[in-house]
């Protein structure tokens, strides 16, 4: 049942992603304010996923969720009315302060359900089930406005979040009792330990990179020469980028079994890299999708080793405030990298924005050969 949560909710997220920002710019913000609209976005994961982490080890998990889902249901619903800049702010800064009860309970309740044996193997499983609801759901977003406008599609995603409502109710689960004290942050000594918050500044030097993906990527694929993408192709490409990361995510899995997380950590940084450079000094659609796939693998490997090396030195009976602060480390990342890009990219142009995030990627490369320690188990 907590796959079918995910499933929905990627679906629904899946059909905003290839045309949010492309709705944005198309309302007359610059490439300068739509890096403010993600700093916005950054900021409520910011300031909310760290409570949100203790409230999860405290309260029910599963009233979060249904919370969080009714709330952006009502959310998407708003944004076909929206015009300006500091309207567009609100609803981004909203949108991931209400996600953010969404977004930790889901992360706190997989790793604890996950079993401690082939671990790698049952998260490769679980993550290539959810990610098919993001499979195809940009293709649609990105078709559905380009032949009916941008409104449509935010109406469709609002609809969606209602039926993952019913999905969470279904999750049998007994919430373990709290051994915390306090205000829940008083034993951070305890629980920030040296591997956990080297895995976390590796993952926050990552999240140099989602800024870009989410921000700046269809409007370089929209507006570049090179390419000149439509809606729909830019929703195909997303589509691509979602297929081969669940196509891969279970062989990925296994891989970090085998293999151990670090060697696939430094691979997929180094996998991102090299897409955007390929992105940079070639063209055409087709070239586009084949980025696509290297990217949505990267991705896939990246996500998958970071949370399973994370999950591996965790303390469970934590696990919602340790989440909590884990995605903390991705919110700095993306507050530091989102308005520096959106400046470059405004200022120099595409290159600058994307050498930047090229620059971040290789040296995390390099700094995780150091960071990640591994252990037999």
């Amino acid at each position: 049942m907590l796959m079918i949560v995910q499933l929905i909710t990627n679906f629904r997220g899946g059909i905003i992603s290839p045309i949010l920002s492309l709705f944005v710019r198309s309302q007359g913000l610059s490439l300068a304010q739509i890096g403010l609209l993600g700093t916005a976005s950054m900021l409520g994961w910011f300031i909310w996923e760290p409570f949100m982490g203790v409230i999860a080890d405290r309260w029910n998990k599963r009233w979060m969720l249904a919370g969080s889902l009714l709330l952006t249901t009502i959310l998407y619903g708003v944004y076909p009315m929206a015009t300006g800049l500091w309207f567009f702010m609100v609803l981004e800064f909203l949108k991931t302060s209400i996600m953010s009860a969404y977004s930790i309970p889901v992360k706190a309740l997989a790793a604890e359900l996950l079993p401690s044996e082939d671990r790698g193997k049952a998260y490769g499983r679980y993550m290539t089930v959810i990610s098919m609801g993001g499979m195809i759901s940009p293709l649609i977003g990105g078709y559905v406005s380009e032949v009916f406008g941008y409104d449509l599609p935010f109406y469709i995603a609002a609809v969606v979040g209602l039926i993952g409502i019913l999905a969470v109710f279904s999750i049998q689960y007994e919430e373990p009792e709290s051994t915390s004290t306090g205000n829940g942050f008083g034993d951070l000594r305890s629980v920030l330990t040296g591997p956990i918050l080297r895995i976390f500044s590796v993952r926050g030097l990552f999240f140099f990179n989602v800024g870009f993906v989410h921000n700046f990527l269809p409007v370089f694929l929209n507006e570049s020469i090179i390419y000149s993408a439509s809606e729909s192709q830019i929703g195909a490409f997303f589509t691509i980028f979602r297929l081969a990361g669940a196509a891969g995510r279970s062989i990925l899995g296994d891989l970090c079994d085998r293999l151990g997380n670090k060697k696939l950590i430094i691979a997929s940084l180094l996998g991102w890299a090299v897409s955007y450079g390929v992105l940079m000094y070639t063209g055409g659609i087709y070239l586009m999708y084949f980025v696509g796939m290297l990217q949505g693998l990267s991705s896939a490997a990246a996500d998958t080793s970071m949370m399973l090396h994370l999950i591996s030195v965790m303390s469970k009976d934590r696990s919602g405030l340790i989440m909590g602060l884990y995605s903390e480390a991705e919110n700095i990342g993306g507050l530091i990298a989102t308005p520096t890009v959106g400046y470059l990219y405004q200022s120099m142009g595409a290159g600058a924005g994307m050498w930047f995030v090229i620059i971040a990627l290789a040296l995390n490369a390099v700094y995780s050969v150091w960071a990640i320690k591994e252990h037999p188990s």
